[in-house]
């Protein structure tokens, strides 16, 4: 005898969700008549809100740990990156409000228009990124832009070439200091330079650059030195802000076991390596220190360039602090700065390959 054939259902199902609740009607319409369904969402931000949570928990459960975390990121912050970085801020500030950004859009626009789709500015943003490093590229966006020199648009492509790091961290702390070898250094920042090319070029964007504008000479010569050392300050506060944060994030992860899960792969290479891209997510520089512990060197040097590529959060949030003014969304950013760390990554080790196999 044969078997009832189960006959299938046609229909419409309509999802409506309920403004201000974690609910979601659903109705679904047959043949037959309509029956409500209720579903259970949850809000946007539930995730986020827990990660912070679990976060402050520990902070609670292990004061001293963490006391001792962010005076160690505060003492990087005072001793490396302030001395280092708040001069090129507050030099690249007064040399935008002096209008020196005329004279170098003129040199480099030609190369800029046919590469990225870029107004000429956009030479000038990666004259100073390139020689200053994190965050001076996204901070120097965003000042063009309110001065009305460029508009969102532009500012998305800009961003795409001109987030990179500069050649005095690329050669002395990671090449000289964390690998011991100029050469390495070398590597680093070549398939750093090239990478940020090719993001550039990736995203550079169908629609036309906006015409130049020239920047009107500063009004208030008085006041530009002021404005711009308290500009550089206040912008120094927040890069300072989310060094300490993000060296609290990476010692949070080592205190929920992060090293005794590591430890439990079998390969120790495999393990090295995801250490250093979970450290480097975070912050650049505990990666590249974690990535010179590979012994693999083409292996290591091409993780270290990925990771200096990529900046981690800490470098992300940082320049997003900036560019956000502009009309450039986070996730925007994040997919410029993950098509830079690929290339990177493929470019050193390429050069790595061919390098220190002939060494």
């Amino acid at each position: 005898m044969p078997r009832k054939q189960k006959r299938a259902l046609s229909g419409h199902t309509l999802f409506i969700g309920l403004p201000h609740t974690s609910f979601t009607l659903a109705f679904y319409i047959p043949t037959s008549g309509i029956k409500f369904i209720v579903k259970k969402r949850l809000p946007k931000n539930t995730l986020p809100a827990l990660a912070v949570g679990l976060f402050m928990v520990l902070l609670v459960l292990r004061p001293s740990y963490f006391l001792d975390s962010a005076s160690r990121g505060l003492l990087l912050f005072a001793t490396s990156v302030l001395p280092a970085v708040f001069p090129f801020f507050f030099c690249s500030s007064l040399l935008t409000a002096l209008g020196g950004a005329n004279a170098l859009s003129r040199l480099g626009a030609k190369p800029v228009r046919a590469l990225f789709n870029s107004p000429p500015v956009g030479a000038y943003v990666l004259t100073l990124s390139m020689l200053s490093g994190y965050p001076i590229g996204a901070a120097t966006t965003a000042d063009l832009y309110l001065r009305g020199a460029i508009d969102s648009d532009d500012a998305k492509r800009i961003c795409a070439f001109t987030s990179t790091s500069g050649p005095i961290f690329i050669l002395g702390t990671v090449g000289s200091a964390v690998f011991g070898s100029p050469v390495c250094g070398a590597v680093i920042l070549a398939a750093h330079y090239a990478a940020a090319v090719t993001t550039g070029i990736v995203f550079r964007g169908r629609r036309k650059p906006s015409p130049p504008r020239i920047l009107p000479p500063p009004a208030d010569h008085d006041g530009i030195l002021a404005g711009c050392i308290s500009s550089a300050a206040l912008s120094m506060l927040a890069v300072g802000g989310y060094i300490v944060i993000s060296n609290m994030l990476v010692d949070a992860l080592s205190l929920a076991g992060l090293g005794k899960l590591l430890s439990s792969i079998p390969s120790r290479e495999a393990a090295e390596c995801l250490n250093a891209l979970i450290a480097g997510a975070v912050e650049m520089t505990r990666g590249s220190m974690a990535a010179a512990d590979i012994p693999d060197q083409a292996l290591a040097v091409a993780l270290a360039a990925a990771i200096v590529s990529f900046g981690g959060l800490s470098v992300l949030l940082q320049s997003h602090v900036f560019l956000s003014r502009c009309g450039v969304r986070f996730s925007s950013l994040l997919a410029r700065k993950a098509v830079q760390c690929a290339a990177a990554f493929i470019y050193a080790y390429t050069l790595s390959q061919i390098i220190f196999t002939n060494l």
